[in-house]
């Protein structure tokens, strides 16, 4: 078997990451991890120094599939264990429970897109979840780092709506950090968090 078919056969057994990156108004921007890795696995930091979270951004995903096994077969080249990678693709995505509604913000907010270049998704929390899911299963990407067009409730419809589909059908835990999220960059009085 060669490597890349091991990866690919191995990504549905290896837990589905989800991050997100929020713009503030004044200073850096917020990145945090979304979800829990296997017990005793710290959360996900791009910026550690040990390189094994790395986020790509790609026009397509067969690009993004491509650069996650170059990096991987890198690492495997260098004497690391490639399945310590985890490869973070950027998504842009604007999220409505109304889909129609959804593409109406897209229009509107068609000049907020942050950078070209960057796959995108436009619909309902439940389509980007199902997106998400399948970028995973076929072993395109470790999992994703969200990056939200300012929307209304963008942040509620992620964590009320795209994680808990995830995370029903095995394919992550939930981290307590929804909480934090939501409560700097939710709108009115959030939904109660699911957090495990």
């Amino acid at each position: 078997m060669s490597y890349n078919d091991s990866v690919h056969s191995d990504s549905a057994q290896r837990l589905l990451r989800v991050a997100v990156e929020l713009s503030r108004p004044s200073g850096p921007d917020y990145w945090a991890d979304l979800t829990v890795g296997h017990p005793g696995e710290p959360p996900l930091d791009p910026a550690a120094p040990s390189g094994n979270v790395i986020r790509v951004r790609a026009t397509d995903l067969r690009e993004a599939g491509k650069v996650r096994d170059r990096l991987r077969s890198e690492a495997a080249a260098e004497g690391r264990d490639p399945e310590s990678v985890t490869v973070l693709v950027d998504l842009e995505v604007l999220v409505d429970p109304d889909a129609r509604a959804a593409r109406r913000h897209a229009r509107i907010e068609s000049a907020a897109r942050r950078e070209p270049g960057t796959l995108s998704y436009v619909g309902t929390p439940e389509g980007l979840a199902s997106l998400i899911a399948d970028i995973h299963s076929v072993g395109v990407a470790d999992g994703v780092t969200l990056v939200p067009v300012p929307a209304p409730f963008t942040v509620e419809h992620l964590v009320d709506g795209t994680l808990p589909w995830l995370e029903a059908r095995g394919l992550l835990t939930i981290s307590p950090t929804v909480v934090e999220v939501l409560r700097r960059f939710g709108e009115g009085t959030p939904p109660v968090a699911r957090a495990s």
